[in-house]
């Protein structure tokens, strides 16, 4: 899953996500209240709010560029590994 980190997110469209708290007091996860496709995500130790990519209306930014990589050594063998990505250990 490919996921872009940002300070503050001003939500269109119908409404904002419908939030469940996947753990309690440390994460929650939104989702299209339409089609429960997954959108975001809020965790306490990470100041940003985390929107899927695919989410996004256009994923053409140059920003858009992957910096970290969680679960890399648990990627599936026929995923290429992204160069010059920093490890992270975040979930």
């Amino acid at each position: 899953m490919w996921w872009v980190g940002f300070e503050k997110v001003t939500w269109t469209g119908d409404s904002e996500p419908t939030w469940y708290e996947t753990f309690e007091g440390e994460a929650k996860r939104g989702f299209c209240a339409t089609c429960g496709s997954r959108l975001a995500a809020i965790d306490s130790d990470i100041p940003e709010i985390g929107i899927n990519v695919t989410a996004l209306d256009d994923t053409s930014g140059p920003d858009l560029v992957p910096i970290h990589t969680s679960f890399r050594d648990n990627a599936v063998h026929w995923l290429p590994p992204m160069p010059e990505t920093e490890h992270s250990t975040a979930g």
